[in-house]
């Protein structure tokens, strides 16, 4: 994904790849927190910081899934986080 944006050097592309996918996270967090208040409140009362959080977590990471299948398939986007360490 930073290719396409023109980003060519290593500490570029893990800024912008740790931007995209803290974003993902950040505005999925906050749209999914406000559906699950908004719908399921009683659910929402009964859980502790540490349940919510992780539920938070798993929720988003399978979500997170099939919109970088979308991605690859339709935009042939192989990589949206690349580090000298791993690529997501």
């Amino acid at each position: 994904m930073p290719d396409l944006f023109g980003i060519t050097s290593n500490l570029g592309k893990a800024i912008f790849g740790a931007a995209v996918v803290g974003g993902f996270f950040a505005i999925g967090g906050f749209v999914v927190h406000a559906l699950y208040r908004r719908y399921n409140q009683k659910n929402y009362q009964r859980k502790s910081l540490l349940q919510y959080s992780i539920l938070m977590v798993f929720f988003l990471t399978m979500i997170g899934l099939p919109i970088k299948m979308l991605l690859r398939l339709m935009f042939h986007i192989k990589y949206v986080w690349i580090t000298p360490w791993f690529n997501v």
